[in-house]
């Protein structure tokens, strides 16, 4: 099973909400961080939901402007659950800070409930946690391998970053390697594997000024069972040019790639919506392509594990 793991930025909710009814299966499995506590971040959640898509929901987020309390995300996790009966798995997020004290908590609030631990870098006795009866995320290198095998008796995720960010979007490559988790999670022991799909583990914030290069970014699978992604980066002057015709001299490498339509693994809903912007030639603002290469990147992922007969276990 795939859990790929997003902030609750509104490109990211608005490509699981669009996605969602299209991939057929409960093999994918977000797990969502909220920012924020509102009714427009609770109405984003509640569309992915109605989708179909089922959902780990992060109850002790630390990010946000402000960073919202505990209370009002527990708060949105019961309405949503109450108005999607067992579509959310509630979860805790295991980073420093987090104590002994907070995942008993964490326990006795969510009794008789799939309970999911996501494990960041943490210091914290296996003991305290369920050895069974819960699901494990573990970020890959966090952890040791000796906690991780304290939890065989349940389900085992593995989450990697296999986004290779850059400071500026000059500095990328035309290709990168991404990951290999898709063929290889279960020989390396897991029931499942996420990731940050091709946006990276970038803590929400409210963006920035304007880029002097526009990069778009697309996975796709490559030989020996792995994972590249591609990066079009704009080549047109970065200090002259106006962002918008950074973006298409962008969008036509990356057509030129994919072509129009898309064909093999490029035959995706995301490279269809670039598709279809290239042909009507409006700028869409920076946050479009990070939907489509968001909802690339997961179907590419579904269509992986249909082809390896994987099959949902929760």
């Amino acid at each position: 099973m795939y859990w790929p793991f997003f902030r609750s930025k509104q490109e990211e909710m608005i490509a699981l909400k669009e996605l969602g009814s299209h991939l057929g299966s409960n093999l994918v499995v977000p797990i969502i961080k909220p920012h924020d506590a509102t009714s427009r971040v609770e109405g984003q959640i509640s569309r992915v939901l109605q989708a179909g898509l089922r959902t780990a929901l992060i109850v002790n987020t630390n990010e946000g402007s402000p960073v919202p309390s505990i209370a009002q995300i527990m708060a949105m996790e019961n309405n949503l659950t109450n108005a999607y009966p067992n579509q959310i798995f509630p979860t805790l997020e295991v980073r420093p800070g987090i104590t002994a004290a907070d995942v008993s908590g964490f326990l006795n609030t969510y009794s008789g409930r799939t309970q999911v631990f996501v494990h960041r870098a943490h210091t914290l006795n296996a003991a305290i946690f369920p050895s069974s009866d819960a699901i494990h995320i573990f970020e890959s290198h966090k952890v040791s391998p000796h906690f991780i095998s304290s939890f065989s008796a349940s389900r085992r995720v593995i989450l990697r970053d296999g986004f290779k960010k850059q400071s500026v979007n000059g500095d990328y490559p035309s290709v990168s390697y991404f990951d290999d988790l898709a063929y290889s999670y279960c020989a390396h022991g897991y029931d499942g594997f996420g990731d940050f799909s091709a946006i990276g583990d970038v803590p929400y914030n409210k963006g920035g000024g304007q880029p002097s290069h526009v990069a778009l970014h697309l996975t796709e699978p490559n030989q020996n069972n792995t994972f590249h992604c591609r990066h079009f980066v704009s080549a047109v002057p970065p200090a002259t040019t106006d962002v918008q015709t950074k973006y298409f001299d962008a969008l036509a490498q990356l057509i030129g790639h994919t072509g129009s339509p898309g064909v093999g693994p490029f035959s995706t809903l995301g490279v269809s919506d670039y598709c279809k912007n290239h042909g009507a030639g409006t700028f869409p603002g920076l946050g479009s392509p990070k939907r489509w290469s968001t909802k690339h990147h997961i179907q590419l992922v579904h269509s992986v594990l249909t082809a390896s007969f994987a099959v949902p276990w929760i």
